[in-house]
């Protein structure tokens, strides 16, 4: 029988909010984890998306999101079809890479995984750059592949983020992604080695105690 995993406690988490919505998260992330990535998508989407306001965008590009963005939070029908005009008519713009995140996270949302995959890669040819941006978009597509059971690929796609953002503040929930996608694709001695990478960070974290049951589970 498998060992339960150390939790932290409520009185540990109150020491921090962060904690305490890092806490909360990973308790939902254990009960429906492959659809946490559309979900994180959304959230990164709406989190980018303030960070626009107040850029310099034309008026013509700032209405043609502001009209896809109102559909898709409305789930207008055509919002798909409002966020690829956005795409095609203002390409190379803020606009259009947040239009393809959308797109990509929509599309994952209904199960319709190959139209999600083209969407986040267009965005990682065209857009790549932007640290917070990329985490939705290599994110989102490393779960379209572990959705069509291409583990290798998935963690594929999360190294080559890790690689990408050595710092990144992501990195632990994107390693654990890649590990869990190695075990899922039977290389274990991988999936070993990510999870003991996380194991020996010096801070405490969700990923550090779930990395430890792992591979606890591996020897």
């Amino acid at each position: 029988m498998l060992r339960k995993h150390k939790r932290l406690t409520k009185k540990e988490l109150k020491k921090d909010p962060l904690l305490t919505f890092i806490g909360e998260a990973y308790d939902y992330f254990e009960r429906e984890w492959i659809k946490i990535v559309s979900i994180v998508g959304g959230v990164i989407l709406i989190v980018v998306l303030a960070l626009f306001i107040g850029r310099g965008r034309n008026r013509a590009e700032i209405n043609a999101y502001d009209a896809a963005f109102n559909a898709l939070r409305n789930n207008a029908p055509e919002a798909p079809d409002l966020l690829r005009r956005v795409v095609d008519d203002h390409g190379g713009s803020e606009s259009a890479a947040m239009a393809l995140l959308s797109l990509g996270t929509y599309y994952f949302q209904n199960e319709e995984y190959e139209q999600s995959e083209e969407q986040f890669s267009e965005y990682i040819d065209k857009y790549s750059g932007d640290m917070l941006s990329d985490y939705s978009a290599f994110n989102g597509l490393g779960g379209v592949y572990e959705q069509e059971e291409m583990f290798d690929k998935a963690a594929g796609i999360y190294e080559e983020y890790l690689k990408k953002y050595p710092k990144s503040p992501f990195n632990d929930t994107i390693r654990m992604s890649a590990a869990r996608a190695y075990l899922n694709a039977g290389e274990k001695d991988k999936a070993r080695s990510l999870f003991s990478d996380i194991v020996g960070e010096e801070k405490d974290s969700p990923e550090k105690q779930e990395a430890k049951f792992y591979l606890s589970t591996l020897d």
